[in-house]
């Protein structure tokens, strides 16, 4: 008889120390096969090959030699991409071959960016921060850098239309200044919806226009920007307020799902980035904690980071003020919270250890305490953290009176109003209801039921289709404007004349106003220049008006120093709306929506950058997929990419889902601004989410009664998160402060590494670059500034999904610990340049080679696409132009490129250069000047566009250069440096700062 021998149980699977996805954490058979074979299924496309046998080395040479062909053809092809024109008067500040940099400003919401513009022979073809900003200092969003996209936008209006057909501006005027005189003749009511109005000048625009025409009705409108933020602020101010953070003032800052390190707020970023620039432990940092549902870029660099449900996270607030009460910070005039019980909140999973340190941080701090309250949170939790600012006394933020906006209750009665038959006309300016307001097709008819209903706007959209008179207006970089009030004033000037047959929309006013017989200015840059000499001009000042207006247009700015006085808290309201948070239940799943990262409300769902860009958290692109805790994912049997249907109070979408780590169990999450049906590149990507938005002004972005359940079906994703992957090294390294000091003092050199490679010599220049992980945030503006700076492809969703992306730089995320609330690395990761790259020596026709300054060069029109160089590559940062991405372009879109980097064929592999167009251009100055080069003078795009300063470039050969000393920092490492590769970029070590017992460590 047989013994049967059992067979041996499967070893347990060890779960790497970080990892990508969740098939990586647990080393399914599908991340197995996906790390072995390098690339994803479909990016080498192998169809049109012939068959092994049938592949000889001619055939081979052939191949390569006929693609060679092909792309010298392409590339000298410009058959549709319009003629040269040379000029026949040239400008007196354009030389050609240099660059001209203007000042001037964008707005997008209540906020105004100062930027510079970089043009070049006319055209504006690169944006950074302008570095006279007291606060950017020279940093901006990735939202305003892309923006440029939307100068050269194809999908523009390019003249007036009514009912489908051309028409000249004198009969638009005509029929526009017929309608507003019949309004007012008849005392029938006008309605005006704009955007946020951020300009005093557009203001006062505003109020003559309301002089002239009595019957003017006015909304501001933003429709993601959160209006329980506006009602809570109502609510203990009386007034709408706008909450400055000032993050160099603050200690230990607490956020309820407040999302302020997104990159929508430059100065913010820099400020929590130099915090946590340590060059030796025991020096002083901050302390992030931070509280929300969907994991978020703010959360992803929590010191800790708790998941709470959103309609929970006002009963949380509230529950520490109570505690903050207890140690002694009083409570402001009028408010009570003694219904509020001590303790965690039910049904908040918050250890209690952890909750006495958050209470001990926030009390030791006080005044360098700061709280923080997301736009999508309710107008509850917006009070409770008005409260505990108050409580504490916090210095690490500055509140402003700010100009009300509409709320979706405002929208919603100017809709009835419409349907009602009550205003004779309707004019909407850079607004799109018929798109973004929940109920979208009752809009549409009560908009129908107007007499006129006029446009004004970049590009058709929804709305434009339900009007009559469609007016085009220019783009922000063809405009005049101001912002701000107080103590800083920031001029908009244009960087290049209309393109088109448009008009500045405050023009279209004007015209109006004058048929209205108002006596107003020719045109708005006069009637802006007339209100500063007349209101910001200082009076008695030695220097003539004009001079003072063009050095406001060199500087980008004026610094009035006339700070408005701080709204004052009231606590009434309080222990109303602290019941109201104790009782608020989201029930089984609830659902946060959450503006898009790349489309923001919709405006940017046509910019082929931006959408392309992957979403710093989920590394989305071009759609917008259901985002569910791992736990809910599993209980529902829904994998990533299956489609799902998503209902809410009767609406339901169909959605493909994604299994987010670190998401809050019981939310779902779901990003605003997709599913358009307008405009060659928005069209059809995700799906529209207003229509589940709520008309409730306390919180319209969070529903409960949220039913998800499994549709049937899946969808592939443009998803890059698994892209790329460096299988089983360390790749990062993130360290908590006590970790830090001991590796500092047990800091050992590594080994010596033996090469076969002779050294190289550096006769002038050896650059590099240093990477801080501590200081980058995540925000993805290195991608867009470099994708702006080095004329990057855009190659759309489909070949997203292959792995086919093109961008230079990429931002790799790293989580470590539980899915269900882990730790996040973020790591921008590019072409190394590495002194002994494997890449340079199996090229066959040296197209890729190194220079004598250290860099890593391509030579495009060496290159024959043989991709071994990819193949080699341990880093995998080099990018083949499969398809032709580019030759097709034709104006307007092609004068967005930067003529001093070359717009690459088919058929060629690319990656970053270091901005070498950059290094040469800083040289060329300096060798004009006839003095060395200065430390810091060459910055390439990435590090312009990186808010916090997380990377520094330079001179190695320097040794007093900043890039340098950090080489040399007790946090540094080299990624795969055990390969012998000798890179070029330096990383410093990611830093995390959780509290221990008592809450006193490192603050």
């Amino acid at each position: 008889m047989k013994t049967q021998i059992p067979p041996s149980p499967e070893p347990p699977v060890e779960i790497p120390r970080y990892w990508r996805t969740l098939g990586e954490r647990e080393e399914t058979p599908e991340a197995r096969k996906a790390a072995h074979d390098e690339f994803l299924p479909g990016a080498v496309d192998v169809a049109d090959l012939p068959a092994p046998s049938e592949f000889s080395r001619r055939g081979f040479l052939g191949l390569m030699g006929g693609a060679a062909a092909l792309a010298a053809t392409v590339a000298c092809d410009r058959k549709g991409q319009g003629t040269i024109v040379p000029y026949t008067r040239r400008p007196v500040e354009v030389i050609p071959g240099v660059a001209n940099y203007y000042a001037s400003a964008r707005q997008e919401g209540r906020r105004a960016y100062s930027v510079l513009v970089k043009t070049r022979e006319g055209r504006p073809i690169h944006i950074t921060g302008n570095d006279e900003h007291p606060g950017f200092k020279g940093k901006t969003s990735p939202r305003t850098i892309a923006d440029i996209m939307g100068l050269y936008d194809a999908d523009r209006l390019r003249a007036p239309k009514a009912e489908g057909r051309p028409l000249a501006w004198a009969e638009a005027d005509s029929r526009m200044t017929a309608a507003l005189a019949g309004a007012k003749a008849a005392g029938k009511p006008v309605l005006l919806i704009t955007g946020a109005v951020a300009s005093p000048s557009r203001k006062a625009l505003f109020a003559d226009l309301k002089a002239a025409l009595p019957t003017l009705e006015h909304l501001a409108w933003e429709p993601v920007r959160g209006d329980g933020a506006a009602e809570g602020a109502r609510a203990v101010f009386g007034t709408d307020v706008e909450v400055a953070p000032r993050l160099e003032k603050a200690k230990v800052v607490l956020s309820l799902g407040a999302d302020f390190l997104s990159g929508e707020d430059p100065e913010a970023l820099a400020a929590f980035g130099a915090k946590r620039r340590l060059s030796e432990p025991g020096q002083a940092t901050n302390r992030l904690w931070v509280l929300e549902g969907p994991l978020s870029i703010t959360g992803s660099n929590a010191d800790q980071r708790f998941p709470v449900r959103p309609s929970r996270i006002a009963a949380v607030a509230f529950a520490l003020a109570k505690a903050l009460q207890s140690r002694g910070l009083g409570l402001p005039a009028g408010a009570d919270l003694s219904a509020v019980p001590a303790g965690v909140p039910q049904g908040v999973d918050i250890p209690a250890e952890a909750w006495k340190n958050l209470v001990n941080d926030l009390a030791s701090a006080r005044r360098e305490a700061l709280v923080l309250c997301g736009a999508e949170m309710s107008a509850e939790a917006h009070q409770a953290a008005h409260l505990l600012n108050a409580m504490l006394g916090s210095q690490a933020l500055e509140l402003r009176a700010a100009e009300p906006l509409a709320t979706v209750k405002d929208l919603d009665a100017a809709m009835q109003g419409m349907a009602a038959g009550r205003y004779a006309a309707v004019l909407l300016w850079d607004v799109n209801p018929a798109y973004a307001f929940p109920r979208a097709q009752a809009w549409k008819d009560a908009l129908a039921k107007v007499p006129f209903r006029a446009w004004m706007g970049l590009a058709e959209d929804e709305t434009a289709a339900q009007c009559q008179l469609l007016l085009p207006v220019n783009h922000w970089l063809e405009s005049w404007n101001d912002f701000g009030s107080g103590e800083l004033f920031i001029l908009q000037q244009p960087a290049i004349g209309a393109l088109y047959d448009t008009r500045q929309g405050e023009d279209v006013l004007l015209a109006a106003l004058k048929g209205l017989g108002a006596a107003v200015p020719a045109d708005y840059h006069a009637y802006l220049k007339a209100r500063w000499q007349k209101e910001v001009y200082p009076a008695g000042s030695p220097v003539a008006f004009e001079r003072y207006f063009e050095v406001a247009l060199h500087d980008g700015l004026v610094k009035d120093g006339k700070a408005a006085p701080a709204p004052v808290f009231k606590g009434a309201t309080l222990a109303a709306a602290a019941k109201q948070a104790l009782a608020a239940q989201g029930g089984d799943l609830e659902l946060v929506l959450v503006p898009g990262f790349a489309t923001h409300d919709g405006r940017y769902a046509n910019n082929g950058w931006l959408m392309e860009t992957p979403d710093p958290v989920t590394k989305m692109t071009w759609d917008n997929p259901l985002l569910l805790s791992v736990a809910d994912a599993r209980r529902l049997k829904l994998n990533d990419g299956d489609l799902a249907t998503l209902t809410v109070d009767g609406t339901t979408l169909r959605v493909p889902v994604v299994l987010q780590p670190g998401q809050a169990k019981g939310v779902v999450t779901l990003a605003l601004g997709y599913g358009r049906t307008t405009g060659e590149m928005a069209a059809g990507k995700g799906v529209n989410a207003f229509p589940l938005m709520a008309l409730d002004p306390a919180a319209p972005n969070l529903r409960s009664g949220v039913q998800v359940a499994a549709a049937g079906g899946s969808k592939p994703l443009s998803r890059t998160q698994a892209h790329h992957r460096l299988d089983g090294r360390e790749i990062v390294q993130s360290w908590s402060l006590a970790e830090y000091a001991q590796e500092a003092r047990d800091r050992k050199k590594g080994p010596e590494l033996v090469t076969l490679y002779p050294d190289q010599e550096f006769p002038q220049h050896k650059w590099g670059m240093v990477i801080d992980l501590a200081a980058c945030v995540g925000c993805s503006g290195c991608m867009v500034g470099c994708q702006s700076e080095n004329n990057v492809a855009v190659v759309g969703p489909e070949q997203v999904t292959r792995g086919r992306e093109m961008h230079w730089i990429r931002l790799d995320s790293y989580y470590e610990g539980d899915v269900d609330n882990p730790k996040v690395v973020h790591q921008p990761m590019l072409c190394q340049h590495c002194d002994d790259a494997p890449c340079e020596n199996v090229c066959p026709v040296n197209a890729t080679n190194h220079s004598p300054e250290g860099l890593n060069q391509m030579v495009y029109n060496r290159c024959v696409g043989t991709r071994y160089c990819a193949n080699n590559c341990p880093y995998k940062v080099r990018r083949f132009n499969f398809l032709e991405y580019t030759a097709d372009k034709v104006e307007p879109e092609s004068l967005i490129y930067n003529p001093e980097v070359t717009v690459r064929p088919r058929g060629v592999m690319e990656k970053c250069t270091f901005c070498v167009q950059r290094i040469e251009d800083g040289k060329i100055r300096a060798k004009g000047e006839d003095r060395p080069l200065q430390d810091g003078e060459i910055t390439p795009a990435c590090a312009v566009s990186c808010p916090s300063d997380a990377i520094v470039f330079g001179d190695l050969k320097d040794p007093n250069s900043k890039v340098s000393q950090l080489v040399k920092a007790n946090r540094s490492f080299k990624v795969l440096e055990e390969l012998g590769v000798k890179p070029a970029i330096t990383y410093l070590a990611d830093l995390k700062n959780p509290a221990i017992e008592g809450g006193q460590h490192e603050l």
